[in-house]
């Protein structure tokens, strides 16, 4: 059992760290951006489910070729940074709410990422956060791109 002690949060440092990641999504810092998860040990590892990709990642190693790709365990990825993302913009369902251990928040919800051309690629996204060492992490991270239903002509 994992010995590690999480701190309560507020709601208001979820978005904060929300915040954060759009941020470096959009600085392309990876190292930044690889800071804002937690990769736990092994007895409560980080769940990632990318976007763009098949394959769930539970370290930092798989987590950086999902943003940056070019690592050969992981050939499809190819870097969800390069995409020149300009703005990234969180629409959550009912806001960040407890989860049932109380040790930390959830959300759920949908983001928006613009690239350079101003084109819009919608995303739904479930994370999950706790607060470790004074600072909030991400520990669960899955998101998909948003189904449209198809439009009868």
């Amino acid at each position: 059992m994992s010995d590690r002690n999480f701190e309560p949060m507020t709601i208001a440092e979820v978005v904060a760290a929300q915040r954060a990641w759009a941020k470096c999504v959009t600085e392309q810092d990876v190292d930044g951006l690889l800071d804002l998860y937690d990769f736990g040990d092994p007895d409560t590892p980080l769940l990632f489910k990318p976007t763009l990709a098949d394959v769930i990642r539970h370290d930092r190693a798989g987590a950086r070729a999902y943003f940056v790709g070019g690592d050969p365990n992981y050939p499809n990825d190819h870097g969800f940074l390069n995409r020149g993302w300009t703005h990234v913009e969180f629409h959550s369902a009912v806001g960040a709410i407890p989860m049932a251990d109380g040790r930390g928040l959830m959300d759920m919800g949908h983001y928006t990422f613009l690239d350079g051309s101003g084109d819009a690629t919608h995303v739904d996204y479930t994370f999950a956060y706790h607060k470790l060492g004074g600072r909030v992490l991400i520990s669960l991270h899955h998101s998909s791109l948003t189904w449209f239903p198809p439009v009868d002509a």
